[in-house]
């Protein structure tokens, strides 16, 4: 079968390369003499911003929470579904990609975003592994090489013979580019796609239209059906339910009982209300990095409730946590449900650790953020913020928090935590309220 060339775009910073310790003037006047000298080489490793085994674990993810709903906890009905779209060692997949001009990252510490009056916003968002505080704390510099917004490059895809598998290989990358994207801060918003044109055959229902429409959210809302779908994704429902069921005969499992979930899933799924809550900013915004400016000043006083007038910053403002948890008494740490571990200062850091079998050792375990903030852009040709989050159970059974180095000072965090933390966030933000307040009053 012909490929299909999918024309892409980056829409937000892309933090895709491996980590790079900071050039030095001499070494990054070098790389950029080296890639004038050879303008048609192949990406590195390191360099390439934009690659095909990034792209399948994305696709992957999305497809899982797509998928949830209808297999519900039967994670080895879930592997045989994906191992249907996406193949295993003894399975081909129903879809091939490739990029055949990699597009390359670049070295700038401080582009324009970075140098603008709400950077130190951005760079918050960016968090300590892509950036540093420049300028007295007013903006920010690059830690990490990025693919720059805007740039452009061809993703080709060749489709196999099941139809159904081509489609929700479609619809996971559909997914991606509305709900996710590449490499790091993906949930903070970095490393977007959008999809641009569409060449050669699709997969049914899909068309060149409704891809494109991935990035652009309706202005009047999401529309959402009752598992929280847009109409692109509930289109290849039946798609969905003819793989689930080949799925199920792979690994000999029963159909699908009418309620798959008797408590929060156990990892992110597409699910109705109780599972998945999203919304828009009512604001609007000119550019990306307007909404991310703005979202990370929101979060910064979200996510530090209590003010701290000696502080020698601005805004003068702590964390709960850190005052009464880390530094108190307060064995409450609601903060956690927005990712662990947590890192503070005085080399402080609050982290899971799942508890093992007698005789064996605990494992430290990593918790992303349910919570995911994308800067979008709306059918009037405006940005907007659009934030959701999965609300399934937040740690495996067998986990507690606690401060690293010392085990008896244990915290609580839980899926309630989740669930009250993200839905005043998304509240808030879609009925133009505010998290910044005053620290004098």
């Amino acid at each position: 079968m012909a490929w299909t060339t999918l024309s892409m775009q980056v829409t937000t910073p892309l933090f895709n390369g491996g980590h790079q310790a900071p050039l030095t003037d001499h070494e990054a006047k070098q790389l950029d003499a080296n890639r004038k000298s050879r303008p048609h080489s192949a990406a590195t490793d390191a360099d390439a911003g934009v690659r095909v085994s990034s792209l399948r674990g994305a696709m992957r993810y999305w497809l899982r929470a797509m998928a949830g709903a209808t297999v519900g906890d039967r994670i080895d009905v879930l592997a045989a579904l994906e191992s249907r779209v996406f193949g295993n060692t003894s399975q081909a997949s129903s879809v091939a990609l490739r990029i055949p001009a990699p597009q390359q990252c670049v070295r700038n510490p401080q582009p324009d975003w970075c140098r603008r009056d709400d950077a130190r916003w951005i760079g918050y968002l960016a968090g300590q592994g892509l950036s540093k505080p420049a300028d007295g704390n007013r903006r920010c510099e690059l830690t990490r090489s990025f693919v720059t917004p805007g740039t452009p490059f061809d993703l080709q895809l060749r489709f196999g013979p099941n139809k159904d598998a081509a489609a929700l290989a479609v619809a996971t990358l559909w997914s991606l580019c509305r709900y996710g994207g590449l490499g790091a801060r993906t949930r903070r918003g970095f490393g977007g796609l959008r999809i641009v044109a569409a060449e050669g055959d699709l997969p049914a229902p899909w068309t060149p239209e409704m891809l494109h429409a991935a990035a652009v959210l309706p202005s009047s809302g999401l529309g959402l059906d009752e598992r929280g779908l847009p109409p692109e994704l509930t289109a290849c429902a039946e798609s969905l339910e003819r793989i689930a069921a080949l799925a199920r005969h792979d690994v000999d499992a029963p159909a699908a009982s009418p309620e798959v979930w008797r408590s929060p899933p156990t990892y992110p799924v597409f699910g109705g209300p109780q599972v998945f809550v999203t919304g828009l900013s009512a604001r609007t915004f000119p550019d990306w990095p307007t909404v991310l400016g703005y979202a990370g000043e929101q979060f910064r006083w979200f996510r530090a409730t209590e003010p701290a007038l000696g502080a020698p910053y601005d805004p003068p403002i702590k964390t709960r946590e850190w005052l009464h948890a880390v530094n108190g008494h307060d064995r409450r740490f609601a903060l956690g449900a927005l990712g662990l571990p947590i890192n503070f200062k005085e080399g402080k850091t609050v982290h899971p650790v799942q508890l093992a079998a007698a005789g064996g050792t605990p494992t430290t375990l990593r918790r992303a953020s349910p919570l995911w903030l994308r800067p979008v852009q709306d059918s009037d040709a405006r940005w907007r913020l659009l934030s959701f989050a999965f609300l399934g159970r937040f740690l495996p059974d067998e986990t507690k928090v606690v401060l690293r180095g010392q085990r008896n000072r244990e915290f609580t965090v839980n899926t309630a935590d989740v669930a009250r933390l993200s839905t005043d966030w998304i509240t808030t933000l879609s009925e133009n309220g505010t998290f910044v307040r005053s620290t004098t009053s």
